[in-house]
């Protein structure tokens, strides 16, 4: 191979030398090989990819570059910023916003690459010049509103337990049960209940419509729903609401995280670490820098950041960052508005008609300010609050007015509510949450205010005095130990005396034996002094029986209470045999109340569902149990049964193809019409979904065989693999005078799809989607014609062979 490239001047175009190719006897034609992708100067919609990501379907224009003499896309500055590429260096070009830039000629190592068979256009750009702000984000025109729908999702579990003659059943049926049409997503949550002692009984939960309001990066929900629950305790009920939805957003507005600064001497290198694993590593130039993309792992923890000057030294020093779920990114916005009538639950009690709205903000990089009101014919609350990231951790402090009117009474009170978080990285402490609760005597949340209106006796109801609550966990690293304690006390102001609880766990290891002991005090104080106790501890012992993850694992539980009651209970649980898809779970148990007994499980997971089946038995009873859980999916491609879904899902379509497999999730394969239901995906980001090639078969052909999808929330996106299905046959192809045919000739079929090249010895291995046709060859300016008609087929064979004249 040989190039000519002299200073600025353009690329000529790259030869090869064939006579270096042996094994043919007519000069090789590499033509279509060497020429690449070529393209019709005009306007084409295309998906682009920025370093392997789709940032956008748009459409482009391609225009001849005189440089080098090809058709290429037209990329203005203005499109390459909304693409994610950082424009400070880009803009100081001669360059203008609405011209074509040259990327690949202008920019070191960036490389632009248009597939036309595909409509795909690669844009490849080194990373240090990609905006760190878009992390993540998908644009809205990719938002992928999905198919038409209505799927099933459901839940059984039923029980039979038998005591001398007489049986008693039990069974369970939860629903929750979808529509989607177009942007809307109709959504229904029901149960179903039968036992010996009620009758049948169906109960709708929950009913409401939501779509996406992707201008306002915010979901309406119309129907029984909830408000938000960040400034005022949440309320169920019918009406109305518009929310904010973070997950429409980029990385760096969703989540709250620490802005770092400091000075670099020279081009430096900064990392950042939590806890010690790297978070952060980028290049810095010489002088001030802010790094706003840190994404910490967790809530809490101090930053260890080192700046690597270009001759080695090292600085080290320490940004304290800590987090509150109120706390949001500077100059984000939350917001939530609802309104309508409340829903009680309760047979003939008070709906009263309200509204509610919230606001979240972030002031700077580390105080974040919220509010509210909430406004009903007979009560009013508002609230304001800020949180604070400080030295010594996130604090936050809010209060709320409430005016509620009761019985010709009017009850004014306020409540206040501190919350505080931290890690402390000397001692590895984490102190996830501490709260305290303060609220007057006449204070009344809008629950609180509805079910004073409907109580018989308005004086008690038990409304909340104080409450303290924490959650610390204590790492040990060298044991690889943790120990956790968490606790809460709460004080009413019309009810007697106080609750207090505790809960302390240890979780160790000792070699290949897991260990957990745990210990739980329930308190409950009279206001004439006496008090009840409720102590509890725990243990829990488990190892592997063997060294493979596939091992049996044996188990042992005890727990003993304050009174003297206990219960133990030990077994096994593990894979059936190499099933990695089923497992068993045996025990045996006995306590101081029934005496001993036994119980066994089986469950099992498959593309159509998880399924269940246990059973038991005491001292005087025996008990059988089943469970099942899944989905059904009516969609215009047929009907398919699936896993339990989540809130958004994925139809997958590999044409004429039954059986296929993902690499995702081993447990989605494809049903007869070549659908199958992949469970679970994200909003609003990119799913890559891949199929196992390796389980298709030598008669299956893929376009590509990984795609992605970008879902809007609750839709069902349909993923399609185009597939060619036909028969494996390797062409020897000769001239009628018995001469080869070219190295690199292309082989088409008569509608003049390309199916292969041919080989120094003159053979094409193809993919026929018919028994018998013709196959057309080309190559330079020539051209010849091979009739064939395949033999019948061999199942003992991976492909055929056959010899055709080509004339």
């Amino acid at each position: 191979m040989t190039e000519s490239d002299s200073g600025n001047s353009p690329p000529r175009a790259v030869k090869f030398n064939t006579a270096f190719i042996q094994g043919t006897d007519q000069p090789a034609d590499l033509n279509t090989f060497l020429e690449g992708n070529s393209v019709v100067p005009g306007t084409y919609r295309v998906d682009v990819y920025v370093n392997r990501t789709l940032s956008g379907r748009r459409d482009i224009s391609f225009v001849a570059n005189p440089a080098n003499d090809t058709v290429e896309a037209c990329l203005t500055l203005d499109m390459l910023r909304q693409f994610g590429v950082n424009m400070s260096e880009l803009e100081a070009s001669d360059a203008t916003s609405s011209g074509c830039f040259d990327l690949s000629a202008k920019v070191e190592f960036a490389h632009v690459e248009y597939q036309p068979a595909s409509l795909r256009l690669n844009i490849s750009v080194p990373q240090a010049m990609m905006s760190r702000s878009t992390r993540g984000y998908v644009s809205p025109e990719l938002w992928d509103e999905g198919e038409t729908a209505a799927f099933v999702n459901y839940n059984f579990s039923g029980s039979r337990r038998t005591q001398g003659r007489e049986s008693r059943d039990q069974y369970y049926l939860g629903l929750r049960n979808g529509l989607n049409i177009g942007a809307w997503r109709l959504r229904n949550e029901a149960s179903l209940i039968y036992g010996d002692a009620q009758p049948y009984r169906f109960r709708s939960n929950r009913t409401f419509a939501q779509r996406d309001i992707s201008t306002l990066k915010s979901q309406l929900t119309l129907g029984e729903t909830f408000t938000d629950s960040q400034v005022f305790d949440s309320v169920r009920f019918l009406g109305a609401t518009l929310a904010s939805d973070e997950a429409m957003l980029p990385d760096s507005e969703r989540v709250y995280a620490p802005v770092i600064r400091g000075i670099a001497e020279t081009n430096a290198t900064v990392e950042v670490r939590q806890n010690g694993f790297m978070l952060y590593s980028g290049n810095v130039s010489p002088g001030p820098f802010e790094i706003s993309d840190i994404y910490p792992s967790g809530s809490n923890g101090d930053l260890e950041v080192t700046v690597v000057e270009a001759d080695g030294r090292k600085r080290v020093f320490v940004q304290a960052y800590a987090s509150l779920p109120i706390m949001v990114p500077k100059g984000t916005l939350r917001y939530s508005l609802a309104a309508g009538q409340y829903d009680s639950n309760v047979d003939g009690g008070q709906s009263p008609t309200f509204t509610s709205a919230t606001l979240i903000y972030g002031l700077t990089d580390l105080v974040t300010a919220a509010g509210g009101a909430q406004v009903a014919e007979d009560f009013q609350a508002g609230n304001i609050g800020a949180g604070i990231n400080t030295g010594l951790g996130a604090v936050s402090l809010d209060l709320t007015q409430s005016v509620s009117q009761q019985r010709r009474q009017t009850y004014s009170g306020q409540s206040l509510r501190l919350r505080y978080a931290n890690t402390l990285d000397l001692t590895n402490t984490t102190l996830a949450v501490a709260g305290y609760r303060y609220s007057t005597d006449q204070y009344r949340t809008f629950d609180e205010h509805v079910e004073q209106l409907q109580a018989s006796d308005a004086t008690r109801f038990g409304r909340a005095k104080d409450r303290v609550e924490f959650s610390l966990t204590q790492s040990l690293p060298r044991q690889s130990a943790s120990l956790s304690l968490t606790g809460s006390e709460q004080r009413y102001w019309d009810m007697t005396g106080k609750t207090r609880q505790f809960y302390l766990s240890w979780n160790s290891a000792w070699r290949s034996l897991s260990y957990s002991l745990s210990v739980e005090r329930n308190q409950t104080f009279e206001r004439d002094g006496r008090s009840e106790t409720d102590n509890r501890i725990a243990l829990t012992l488990s190892l592997p029986l063997g060294n493979s993850s596939a091992a049996s694992r044996a188990f042992f539980n005890a727990v003993r209470d304050s009174a003297g009651d206990y219960d133990m209970q030990a077994g096994l649980n593990g894979q059936v045999f190499d099933d990695r898809n089923t497992f068993y779970s045996l025990q045996a148990g006995h306590d101081n109340r029934s005496g001993s007994a036994g119980f066994g499980k089986l469950n099992t997971t498959t593309p159509y569902g998880r399924f269940d089946a246990g059973y038991g038995q005491g001292r005087d009873y025996r008990a059988v149990s089943v469970g099942a859980s899944g989905s059904v999916v009516a969609h215009a491609g047929g009907v398919n049964f699936g896993q339990p879904l989540g809130e958004t899902f994925a139809l997958v379509q590999v044409e004429d193809v039954d059986g296929a497999r993902l690499t995702n999730d081993r447990n989605v394969q494809t049903s007869g019409n070549g659908y199958a239901i992949l469970p679970y995906s994200q909003p609003y980001r990119a799913n890559w979904v891949s199929l196992d090639t390796r389980q298709l078969g030598a008669d299956i052909e893929l376009e590509n065989a990984v795609t992605q999808v970008v879902p809007r929330r609750g839709a069902v996106p349909l993923v399609s693999f185009k597939t060619a299905v036909g028969r494996r046959v390797q062409f020897e192809l000769v001239r009628p005078d018995g001469s080869r045919l070219p190295l690199g000739a292309m082989i088409e079929d008569e509608h003049g799809k390309l199916l292969a090249a041919v080989d120094p010895t003159s053979r094409a291995l193809v993919l026929s989607e018919q028994d018998r046709g013709e196959l057309i060859a080309r190559w330079s300016d020539q051209q010849c014609r091979a009739r064939f008609d395949l033999p019948p087929r061999n199942p003992q064979r991976t492909y055929d062979r056959i010899r055709v004249i080509c004339q």
